[in-house]
């Protein structure tokens, strides 16, 4: 009757990663409420808002989780949906994609959250029209991009010419469908793509099925997959380039090594450097060891080479040229890497010592934790520890996953707005891939076994993980959806708004509500029906809609902003 009464000779092992996964995570609990003590919701960082006051309620479904999941009927139902996943992954992959296109509109409400979204949108209307600068009127320069807003855009004040300041590959990638009036359609084809990879480096890595029907499961299943699929950041995008590049140099030859280089150059130029950089070092340190280095090397650098050097060398050259505006941090060329990094180790010991960004970055553990499915990480650490002793690729693999998460450390701010750890997310491939790992044997054991009536294929860990990643799936999704549709819904609603009369222009009040300024997006041409702009006081915006639209009269006004526009009902 009780579950763990039918679990057969692992069941140990299954009930101590059930106990650890839920001791850390109602620790977690304990540690969220005592932070949550006296903070006002909206008095805080987004980082930190996330964290106590969205991350904090998936405590109560995550625990739930662990202890349903050791449920037999449970376990059952889990390892036949990985199986069937082995077996069906493009019918998997297909489905994927359709719900998370629905999930943009019906979740994400179609719009770019924060102002790394709207960025990358932003420059892609450029690119889809053929340009490399947008064009604003200069006089309006000031309502339309604020001096705040130089960390994202770049402006010349005197011709009114503006770009993105990250790099550009993303928008790349996403002109195409902004073309088309679907930019939010990118990222659940990249999502529906990393099921498709997924399965196929776990094919690559484990040559078996079912094993690849669990990295599916996994990867499907961890809200912190299917939620950036939603948003138009590009840390989906991150993650499918790196595990393309880990599938293409898992079997190096001159030519596979020559694609991962091409692979790895988009990687590099998606928003910067970092996330790729990071991912792709210990491969690399790994291919140079081998025999065939020479070769092998030689046609990965080629394949980095033409992008890096178009892009990489090229766009920052771009925006140097624009004229005014301050570049982003992050955008610096390879020759000015080096000196990045050692301002940012100098300051590591200082950054720590005052709880700030390297403080967040070790708070990033727990959204990593609370994001993935319930007990992934506990069986992932599980299978580092295990093949511990391997060299080659498990160790490759296992030191992308730590770089990339002790590399932020050297960033001075933390992740602020994004679902998830979306610092490590370009690394997060690792984790179902250390899991199988961990419960290889017992996948392949059970293969070869008879259904058995009292369940008892179904309780081992494979089974309990499985049961972890269905109930994830059904419950800690929807949940994690659910919150994310309101927290989009609660920013939607601070646009100012007018009761009668067709609206034309938004004058949003920038301390009128939480990162209402990051509402203030518009058309890179300013071809949008309705313009938004950002306050610089009353008097000033009454005397600028004078000037530049005395067609427009006072529709209403509080204390979200003023709307203007054609009066009537």
């Amino acid at each position: 009757m009780i579950a763990w009464r039918a679990l057969p000779e692992d069941g140990g092992r299954t009930l101590r990663v059930a106990g650890v996964s839920f001791a850390i995570t109602a620790l977690l609990g304990l540690w969220l409420a005592y932070q949550r003590a006296g903070v006002s919701p909206f008095g805080v960082p987004v980082f930190r808002h996330l964290l106590l006051f969205q991350d904090y309620y998936a405590i109560a479904p995550f625990l739930g989780i662990l202890l349903a999941a050791l449920l037999a009927p449970v376990r059952a139902l889990g390892v036949a949906l990985a199986l069937w996943c082995a077996r069906h992954v493009r019918t998997v992959a297909l489905l994927t994609t359709l719900a998370l296109a629905a999930g943009t509109h019906a979740i994400y409400h179609a719009h770019p959250l924060s102002m790394d979204e709207y960025a990358m949108v932003f420059q892609s209307a450029i690119f889809a029209q053929g340009k490399l600068a947008g064009q604003l009127p200069p006089a309006l320069l000031e309502w339309l991009v604020p001096s705040w807003m130089y960390q994202f855009l770049r402006v010349n004040a005197d011709s009114g010419a503006v770009v993105a300041g990250y790099w550009p590959g993303f928008s790349l990638l996403l002109a195409p469908f902004s073309a088309l009036g679907v930019p939010w359609l990118l990222n659940p084809l990249i999502g529906g793509a990393t099921v498709l990879v997924m399965h196929r480096l776990a094919l690559e890595l484990f040559d078996n099925a079912d094993c690849a029907g669990y990295a599916v499961l996994l990867t499907l299943a961890s809200p912190a997959i299917t939620i950036n699929a939603l948003s138009y950041y590009s840390m989906p995008a991150h993650l499918l380039a790196n595990a393309v590049f880990m599938l293409l140099v898992l079997r190096p030859t001159p030519m596979r090594a020559l694609l991962a280089g091409l692979v790895g150059s988009l990687a590099l130029v998606l928003h910067n450097p970092v996330p790729h950089l990071l991912f792709a070092l210990p491969w690399i340190v790994w291919l140079a060891w081998r025999p065939d280095r020479a070769r092998v090397l030689g046609a990965l650098i080629a394949g980095y080479l033409p992008l890096c050097l178009l892009v990489g060398w090229g766009w920052p050259r771009f925006l140097e040229n624009l004229g005014n505006g301050a570049a982003l941090a992050a955008l610096v060329s390879p020759a000015e890497m080096s000196g990045v990094l050692t301002r940012r180790l100098s300051g590591l010991v200082d950054w720590l010592s005052k709880k700030g960004p390297g403080t967040a970055q070790l708070a990033t553990l727990w959204k990593l934790w609370l994001w993935a499915v319930p007990a992934l990480v506990t069986v992932a650490a599980l299978g580092a520890w295990r093949l511990r002793g391997e060299r080659g690729p498990w160790l490759a693999m296992t030191s992308s996953a730590v770089l990339t998460y002790a590399g932020y450390f050297l960033i001075p701010f933390d992740q602020g707005h994004g679902w998830g750890a979306r610092y490590f997310h370009s690394a997060w491939l690792v984790l179902p891939l250390l899991a199988i790992g961990a419960m290889q044997q017992s996948i392949e054991a059970a293969a070869g076994k008879p259904q058995a009536a009292s369940g008892e294929q179904q309780a081992a860990l494979p089974g309990y993980l499985a049961g972890c990643a269905l109930l994830s799936l059904a419950v800690l999704t929807t949940f994690r959806a659910f919150q994310v549709e309101q927290f989009m819904a609660r920013h939607l609603a601070q646009l100012p708004a007018a009761a009668n009369g067709s609206a034309r222009v938004l004058i949003i009040e920038p301390r009128g509500g939480y990162f209402a300024w990051d509402l203030a997006q518009n058309d890179p041409f300013l071809r949008n029906e309705v313009i938004r702009l950002t306050s610089r006081g009353a008097q000033l915006d009454r005397a600028m809609m004078a000037a530049r639209f005395p067609q427009y009269e006072l529709l209403a006004s509080d204390r979200r902003g003023s709307v203007w526009g054609v009066a009537g009902r």
